[in-house]
């Protein structure tokens, strides 16, 4: 039979930062579990003692697991941010990198990058001088050919755009064209009026091939 010695260091071993001194009416629970064992000639403990001190320790450091699963899941977040962080450049043959030009024929301070890749073009504009427009009035980049005319248009469009509550238009468009046979980009101030043809004033382009 277990000593109490022995008991009480069973006791300790099944609490993870437990009290320093078991309860002394769980040593009797235990010395006496321990007896009946041996009465039925089974030097082991009992099954169901067997099974509360493994619970016990299965349980260990429930703080420290779920400090474990904060850090886990602050660092996927952090995986997941830069995964999702947007490109800063577009890959493909830089055609024309310099400033448009403003319908004045003098050249203004908006920044174009125009890059070709294998399926066209990508263009990213950054410019201050651009008014902000009345409420359904908007911004329309063009790739435009030799031959376009008001009579015959051979533009393709790029997209829309409007200045932000600063005035500032930064943004970035991509389009299937052949940059041989659209030399030329050019941004026009178009009027709420259903029309997706370019009816607007030019105000600013660039010959860019």
């Amino acid at each position: 039979m277990p000593t109490d010695d022995e008991l009480e260091n069973l006791l300790r071993a099944s609490f993870d930062g437990g009290p320093a001194e078991p309860p002394p009416d769980r040593i009797a629970a235990l010395r006496a579990r321990a007896e009946a064992a041996q009465g039925h000639g089974s030097g082991a403990p009992p099954t169901s003692t067997v099974t509360q001190i493994a619970s016990r320790r299965g349980r260990a450091r429930p703080a420290l697991a779920v400090a474990a699963g904060l850090v886990a899941l602050a660092a996927g977040f952090g995986a997941a941010k830069v995964l999702d962080r947007p490109e800063t450049s577009t890959a493909g043959d830089v055609e024309f990198d310099g400033l448009m030009v403003g319908p004045d024929q003098q050249e203004s301070t908006a920044e174009l990058l125009v890059v070709k890749t294998g399926i066209g073009r990508v263009v990213d504009l950054d410019t201050s001088v651009l008014p902000i427009l009345p409420v359904g009035d908007y911004y329309e980049v063009w790739f435009v050919a030799t031959d376009d005319s008001s009579a015959k248009p051979n533009r393709i469009s790029a997209g829309t755009f409007h200045p932000d509550s600063k005035g500032r238009s930064k943004v970035q468009f991509a389009a299937a064209v052949d940059p041989t046979k659209y030399p030329a980009v050019e941004i026009t101030a178009e009027p709420a009026d259903g029309n997706p043809a370019a009816t607007g004033p030019v105000v600013l382009y660039v010959v860019i091939g």
